[in-house]
């Protein structure tokens, strides 16, 4: 009678040389690093022996199994919670949680403006008669038509980020999700961007990867262990009427800047500049600028500004990439000037900001090892 031989893993290392373990148990300890070490040393064996109780062995045992994608996807969310987390939480998971959170209700606020401008321009093009109208302006598709109709609705759905801002400071984090990814998405099926090959592509993924952040910013950070706080109605009111005036202000000064360049009344150099710092990476840069500014400004108390300041690293990051998109090698003289130039000040700002996040992050941990050392 042959001898019954061990099973062996696709190196050839058998389960005993494995220390006893099945490749199913392997790989799911493979999956469970994505926790925290000290979740981890608490509860893996719990959760090892749970997942191996709902799988269902193959004709070879565990050792012709894979995780399930359900599982996989459990744990990847625990790990999300656990590492972003909330109150309670250890003090670097709590403050990597809040750095987050306050990406995404920046974003919110950057994007609630941009969608200001966009519906106030709407305004102005489409609802004032043509002859009202600065060197007769008017959009584009006949009053009524289809066209125009689809280009009214891509210009006003961005104010669903101000929607979606409201109901986070209202404490309604999944429907502001739902409303900030309808603000991403909308417009842009209405108004298929002018992609004709892959250069064109890559310019626009690079256009719309800040708003994604802020997007994913909220659907990560605000989970069922962090849910963000309700303000109350006047104080929530207040955070909203911020980025909307200055969203109608900028709106306005967007309108004298397309009438003074069909009149010409200045020259095209300065409207060239004026034109790129009130476009959106123009206004993500001076917004960026003013959270350096302000980090720096309370750098004193290093655990202060320590969330913001990570917040500003995470969304600068996205807004590098979406100005650096803009950049070609024909990009030259002012434009060319004006761009490098914001390029800059976005680097050194998310620089600044990152090192004064990873200040906090350190002083965090020298915290908990003091306090470790006490107990």
């Amino acid at each position: 009678m042959s001898e019954r031989r061990e099973p062996v893993d696709r190196h050839g290392a058998s389960r005993e040389a494995r220390g006893g373990m099945s490749v199913l148990e392997e790989r799911y300890r493979w999956w469970l690093r994505l926790l925290p070490a000290s979740y981890r040393a608490e509860r893996e064996e719990e959760m090892v022996s749970a997942f191996l109780e709902g799988a269902q062995p193959g004709g070879a045992g565990h050792d012709d199994q894979r995780p399930r994608f359900l599982e996989i996807a459990s744990v990847a969310a625990l790990a999300l919670r656990l590492r972003l987390g909330g109150p309670g939480s250890p003090p670097r998971s709590y403050l990597w949680g809040e750095a987050v959170r306050r990406a995404a209700l920046l974003g919110l606020v950057f994007w609630t403006m941009i969608g200001c401008v966009f519906a106030g321009q709407a305004v102005l093009t489409y609802a004032i008669p043509a002859d009202a109208l600065p060197g007769g302006v008017m959009g584009i598709g006949d009053p009524g038509s289809p066209d125009r109709v689809r280009l009214v609705l891509a210009d006003l759905t961005p104010l669903l980020w101000a929607a979606g801002l409201g109901a986070l400071v209202r404490g309604r984090p999944r429907v502001a999700t739902a409303a900030a990814a309808a603000a991403l998405v909308v417009p842009h099926v209405l108004v298929p961007p002018p992609v004709s090959g892959w250069e064109s592509a890559v310019r626009w993924a690079c256009s719309v990867l800040p708003a994604v952040i802020t997007v994913l910013a909220l659907a990560l950070g605000f989970h069922r262990d962090a849910p963000p706080p309700g303000l109350p109605v006047r104080r929530a009111l207040r955070l909203l009427a911020l980025p909307v005036a200055a969203g109608l202000l900028l709106s306005l000064v967007v309108g004298v800047l397309g009438a003074m360049t069909k009149a010409g009344t200045a020259p095209a150099p300065v409207l060239m500049q004026a034109w790129m710092w009130v476009d959106t990476p123009g206004l993500a840069c001076l917004s960026l600028l003013a959270l350096t500014v302000w980090c720096v400004a309370v750098g004193g108390a290093v655990r202060r500004p320590g969330p913001a300041a990570l917040a500003g690293a995470i969304l600068a990051a996205p807004a590098v990439v979406a100005r650096a998109g803009t950049l070609s090698p024909d990009t030259t003289g002012v434009t060319g000037f004006v761009a490098t130039l914001q390029l800059a000040v976005l680097l050194v700002s998310g620089i600044t900001l990152f090192v004064i996040g990873t200040r906090a992050l350190r002083a965090t941990d020298d915290a908990g090892a003091l306090g470790g050392q006490a107990r």
